[in-house]
């Protein structure tokens, strides 16, 4: 007499035991096959099209409001330059980052365009930034050296 096992199998190999069922798609998944997203658990096929196909991420959009704010807080930086600052490296290494993770897969690739667009702005309020500073460093030498 023999006992028939009534667990589920993997869909994808039929001698290993199901662990978890795809959130997606609802096959089942062994541990070999189960991808985690956050706290959900994905088989690849749909793991590959939700980054494919999903939204942008949080970080892309976060290093898009950094970016944008970057250029926003850009006219106080004569009374204190860190603000834009702080905004601009954000915006750059932000970008830089999510950038790699949507080329490497991990990320969805909706998320290019405001990661690109992060990092321009990034480098575009650094640069003024930079240009507004040494500007003004130049006239105060110039107008010290003047004096004496």
């Amino acid at each position: 007499m023999t006992v028939e096992s009534t667990a589920a199998l993997c869909a994808r190999h039929a001698d290993a035991s199901a662990v978890a069922t795809c959130a997606r798609c609802g096959s089942f998944l062994c541990g070999e096959c189960l991808e985690l997203l956050g706290e959900s658990a994905f088989c690849a096929p749909c793991v590959s099209l939700r980054r494919s196909e999903g939204p942008a991420s949080r970080a892309a959009w976060g290093a898009l409001w950094l970016g944008v704010m970057g250029l926003v807080v850009l006219p106080c930086t004569l009374a204190m330059p860190l603000p834009p600052l702080v905004a601009g490296v954000g915006g750059v290494v932000l970008g830089m980052r999510e950038a790699g993770r949507i080329r490497r897969g991990e990320s969805p690739a909706k998320g290019r365009v405001p990661a690109r667009v992060a990092y321009v702005l990034g480098w575009l309020t650094l640069g003024v930034l930079s240009a507004w500073l040494l500007f003004w460093g130049w006239l105060y030498f110039a107008a010290s050296g003047d004096r004496g």
